[in-house]
């Protein structure tokens, strides 16, 4: 759809091929696209970022979308900051999170008990540098989900906890804290 200046008016959809890519979003600016990465098994291994380039036609636009970047880390559906500097998603606690998590091991009784209960945690990727921060450090049996920025910079998320109700938003400054 584009906008003509009074309202939206349909036009011809356009297919952009992305192979393994999925649960694809657009900034804020809609100048990149981000999308997961399946692998082997159709198992996530990491993020694609690319760059959306529009070109106006006599029948609506034209794209070409070069991938511009790929992170590594596993995660649901992110959001991006309105100043398109940083992506925030939920990651649930996996076999391998034992160390960023702060144990000592995978066999580590406060380990066992998050792959008994089930976790999730926020995380913030600097798509300036790739470097990823933990938000939130969940208790076992609570779950840190569905992230998306404010304009201003503050991240607000769902916060649920098995077995109990209401749920909860949550804000927090962290993307502001990670800024240089």
């Amino acid at each position: 759809m584009t906008h003509t200046g009074n309202h939206y008016e349909g036009k011809p959809p356009v297919a952009v091929n992305a192979p393994f890519e999925g649960d694809s979003i657009l900034s804020p600016s809609t100048r990149l696209m981000v999308s997961r990465l399946s692998g082997p098994n159709e198992r996530q291994i990491g993020y694609v970022v690319r760059k959306v380039n529009a070109t106006p036609t006599a029948s609506g636009y034209s794209f070409s979308t070069p991938e511009v970047a790929r992170y590594c880390v596993r995660g649901a559906k992110p959001a991006i900051s309105f100043d398109e500097r940083f992506m925030v998603y939920h990651h649930y606690v996996e076999a391998g999170d034992w160390a960023d998590l702060g144990f000592s091991s995978p066999t580590d009784p406060g380990f066992v008990e998050y792959r008994t209960k089930g976790a999730a945690n926020i995380y913030v990727l600097d798509l300036l540098n790739g470097q990823t921060k933990r938000v939130t450090m969940m208790a076992p049996g609570q779950y840190a989900l569905f992230p998306h920025f404010r304009s201003d910079g503050w991240i607000y998320m769902t916060v649920r906890v098995v077995g109990a109700t209401p749920e909860h938003i949550v804000a927090s400054d962290a993307a502001l804290l990670y800024a240089p």
